[in-house]
């Protein structure tokens, strides 16, 4: 079959799934895709290589509605330079329309129409979310002047990559400024230097790597003061995330302040051989969290579990013979609905705990969480189960026996408080007597939620309200490290 014919008989079904362009073009090789876009009429491929919004994957498109800051928070190579310059050429487009005599619908980045009512979404009576009669003014802002100039500017998806013919009037380097068709003005700012932007105001500022600034929060306050031209002044923030960066954690928590952004692996045009590598190496690590899935991972204050301990405990999967105790920790979900922490830990001939395993599982009745229970035991070799009972006592139990387990069981309470128990759990940690035998992401983001008074980890726990997955693990590191020392024994004298 010819790849016309191929095209042809996909095409149907292509219209009824709504299917984009790069959904059709990325089932052909590279060869293929070459032919068929060079078959196009003269301008039709430069026409439609400048419709972003027909290209751009979820997460690059600014998001509708009324905010002041957008942050695109992302991991390497998702797109983030490109959201930026199609984002500035968008807005520089529809200010030019706006100065026009006769209003028209005002283009979008995509090349589609957007009517006025639309970017005048959220506005009042008279507004414009752009300015009228005045020269729009917007901030280019990196980590240095010098990444600004090549990655925003100059860089393959940068403004002068991404603008149309005749769209760009001059780039002057020396002076830091970028000036657009119809007058414009873009100038170049460092993280470096938050004294250079007390004085400039701008209707717009795109900010890019704000995790890498060297004076993040001063040079954001700085630029917020200038922010005030318009009726509607906007930032986007494109950055890969970085834990404990105070001024993005700010900027996250800002009313007006709206994400969106993904993992790598989000965007099709990245070579699988990469997205392979990068995942065989950091996949799991706090490193691979922030800088593959764009997670913003933050020690929460007072964490027992930091995300530096974390690292540090991680060690090598300990071979089955030199283990002499082998526990599976279970925390029971309070409903259907809920996570049960199934985490399998061990004990090794050196006296040192080892998380061997997370079987955690959600959405489960009792019958089906209990046979992953007895699943794991067998799976691991287990010589008890460690259960909390405070989510229905005996029924626990029960549950459990009727799944086939026949193992030894301790059901355990919590009426102290969790962070009683985990105290000296995070303290066996610390001192190399627990460790980490592999990658757990979800377990250790509940982890860096548990504090000295609870668990104060949902957003790191993604939503979850309890740390089901952490609770079992304390479970069973303590039946195993810190029970026995505690068994009362008979003194002689």
């Amino acid at each position: 079959m010819s790849m016309d014919e191929q095209a042809g008989q996909e095409q149907a079904g292509d219209e009824k799934a709504g299917a984009t362009i790069p959904d059709v073009l990325l089932r052909f090789s590279a060869a293929e895709r070459h032919t068929v876009v060079g078959s196009l009429p003269d301008g039709h491929a430069r026409t439609l290589a400048g419709t972003f919004a027909t290209w751009a994957h979820e997460g690059q498109v600014a998001p509708d509605g009324v905010w002041r800051t957008w942050v695109l928070m992302a991991g390497r190579g998702f797109g983030k330079a490109r959201a930026g310059s199609e984002w500035v050429l968008e807005a520089v487009r529809a200010w030019r329309a706006l100065g026009q005599a006769h209003p028209r619908p005002l283009p979008q980045a995509g090349g589609e129409r957007r009517s006025p009512s639309r970017l005048r979404e959220g506005l009042g009576e008279g507004e414009s979310p752009l300015p009228r009669g005045e020269a729009l003014r917007i901030a280019l802002v990196a980590a240095t002047v010098d990444e600004a100039r090549r990655v925003m500017v100059e860089g393959p998806s940068g403004l002068l990559a991404c603008a149309r013919d005749r769209e760009i009037a001059e780039w002057a380097p020396w002076r830091r400024e970028l000036a657009f068709a119809g007058g414009a003005v873009a100038t170049l700012y460092s993280g470096t230097s938050p004294e250079s932007l007390r004085g400039p105001q701008h209707h717009l500022a795109w900010c890019d790597e704000l995790a890498k600034w060297r004076h993040a929060e001063a040079t954001w306050d700085m630029l917020q003061l200038g922010l005030r031209c318009g009726e509607r002044p906007r930032a986007l923030v494109t950055t890969t995330p970085k834990g404990g960066c105070a001024a993005l954690a700010r900027i996250l928590d800002a009313q007006g302040t709206v994400l969106s952004g993904g993992s790598s692996r989000d965007n099709p045009h990245l070579p699988e051989a990469f997205i392979e590598a990068i995942t065989a190496a950091y996949g799991g690590t706090r490193m691979g969290r922030e800088e593959i899935d764009g997670e913003f991972v933050c020690d929460v204050a007072g964490t027992l579990w930091p995300a530096a301990l974390i690292d540090a405990s991680r060690g090598p999967v300990p071979e089955p013979e030199s283990l002499v105790r082998v526990v599976v920790g279970v925390d029971p979900p309070a409903s259907a609905e809920g996570t049960c922490g199934i985490v399998v830990c061990g004990l090794d001939r050196e006296g040192t705990g080892h998380v061997l395993a997370d079987h955690s599982a959600g959405g489960l009745s009792p019958e089906g969480w209990a046979c992953k229970v007895a699943a794991a035991a067998e799976a691991h070799g287990a010589d008890r189960v460690i259960a909390e009972k405070n989510q229905g006592g005996d029924m626990v139990r029960s549950v459990l026996r009727a799944a086939g387990i026949e193992l030894p069981m301790t059901l355990v309470s919590a009426s102290k408080g969790k962070a009683v128990r985990a105290e000296p759990v995070a303290g066996l940690f610390e001192c190399g007597r627990a460790r980490l035998a592999g990658r757990f992401p979800e377990l250790e983001a509940e982890l860096g939620g548990m504090v000295p008074e609870g668990y104060a980890g949902a957003r790191a726990a993604k939503g979850s309200r309890s740390p089901d997955r952490a609770d079992a693990m304390v479970w069973a590191l303590w039946a195993l490290l810190i029970a026995p020392r505690a068994a009362p024994r008979v003194r002689v004298v």
